[in-house]
């Protein structure tokens, strides 16, 4: 007779599940998780998200809603006490001494959170208060935190807090090396703790989506149809696609560029399409929670970001075999081999016009980079990258 198996206890906490390169991640890989080795909680703090809906059944989902402890202090403390919310009201006084104690005073929140038990493995995947509530919260065996950021910003004060919060935890997990490197150069950190271990892509999910139908009056086979997608953010340099797509105008290509995403640019970048006259020719498309379809279609994959850990977006027009124009930065420029299987250039509108250029000038390159690269997907692939999650999960 076999004994009875018992599960780890895991927990993930993230702040929502809105439509992001991160939260996709983090769904998919909540798919692929063995729930028969494993008992899953997922605690969100702001908002459950547009992509409530596909997380597994067997996930227990914890919300605390953290945004009734953002804004003024006494308005906030004024509105919990009025909303009979006396769990928030500690919260948020907790959150204000942390100015003056750092973030290591958010031990005092632990006899609020002493339900949620001991896990075997507690996850942040996302820094900020994610990461310091598993790292001073949650009582878990093993503690592991995820770094996503494409770049470092942070100042000399919010370094020290960094480092002070990883002495919590057992591993980082960096999605890319370029990453990991990132973080050597300015953290404080035993080299081992970091472990690079890249998202998940979930090829099939992506090619099955993308047989959804969309508008077929957006599309018009005598243009160039160019698609975008990203949060629009400075960082993500959406708005040189206008610039880029009115250049191609002026130079005689027949071309639409469609932007997928919302962000704080929004109207920024409208106002620069209609101040260019290009309403019939770049189309703000908003946030998409299925944006495969419209890559499906697209002729090709323009992606301007300054800044990617890792990209998600370019590796899903890989796979549906577009052809890619992507600006150099630390994620893409690991497994974009220019001319090889896609387009590297500057990070700005020169670069992606040339990029573009490069492509409808050369019909042997066009066709070329039309085809999914296997031996760069290869490394994306569920059962690479969980395999090695579970390694680490496991390591007491």
């Amino acid at each position: 007779m076999g004994g009875i198996y018992i599960k780890k206890r895991l927990l993930f906490v993230n702040g929502h599940l809105n439509v992001g390169g991160v939260e996709r991640s983090l769904v998919d890989l909540l798919k692929y998780i063995d729930y028969h080795k494993y008992e899953v909680d997922l605690i969100l703090f702001e908002d459950l998200g547009d992509y409530i809906d596909e997380i597994p059944e067997d996930v227990n989902l914890i919300f605390y809603n953290l945004t009734k402890t953002y804004g003024s202090f006494f308005k906030c403390i004024f509105n919990n006490f009025k909303n009979r919310e006396g769990k928030y009201v500690l919260i948020r006084s907790i959150f204000y001494l942390e100015r003056v104690f750092g973030a290591k005073v958010k031990k005092l929140l632990k006899p609020l959170f002493k339900s949620l038990g001991k896990y075997d493995c507690a996850i942040a995947y996302r820094m900020g208060i994610c990461t310091d509530f598993v790292a001073y919260v949650v009582s878990a065996k093993n503690k592991i935190t995820w770094w996503h950021h494409g770049s470092y910003d942070y100042n000399e004060k919010q370094t020290k807090e960094i480092e002070n919060v990883y002495k919590n935890f057992n591993h980082i997990v960096s999605v890319s090396e370029g990453c990991k490197k990132m973080i050597l150069d300015n953290v404080n950190v035993p080299e081992n703790k970091i472990v690079v271990i890249p998202n998940i892509i979930d090829f099939n999910n992506i090619c099955n989506k993308s047989l959804e139908k969309i508008d077929d009056n957006l599309y018009e086979k005598d243009d160039i149809n160019i698609v975008s997608i990203g949060r629009l953010s400075s960082e993500k340099g959406m708005i040189n696609c206008v610039f880029a797509c009115k250049k191609l105008i002026d130079l005689g290509y027949k071309v639409k560029w469609f932007l997928i995403g919302d962000g704080l640019e929004y109207e920024k970048i409208k106002h620069e399409i209609l101040a260019s006259n290009l309403e019939d020719k770049v189309y703000l498309l908003g946030s998409k929670k299925n944006p495969y379809s419209y890559l499906k279609n697209a002729d090709i994959y323009v992606h301007p970001s300054y800044i990617e850990s890792m990209s998600i977006t370019v590796l899903e027009a890989m796979c549906l075999d577009k052809p890619l124009v992507v600006a150099k930065s630390i994620g893409p420029s690991e497994f974009i081999k220019n001319k090889e299987n896609g387009i590297l250039v500057n990070s700005d509108v020169e670069g992606l016009v040339d990029g573009v250029r490069c492509l409808l000038d050369n019909n042997k390159l066009y066709n070329k980079l039309s085809n999914k690269d296997l031996n760069v997907l290869k490394n994306y692939t569920y059962k690479s990258v969980v395999l090695n999650i579970e390694e680490i999960i496991n390591k007491i």
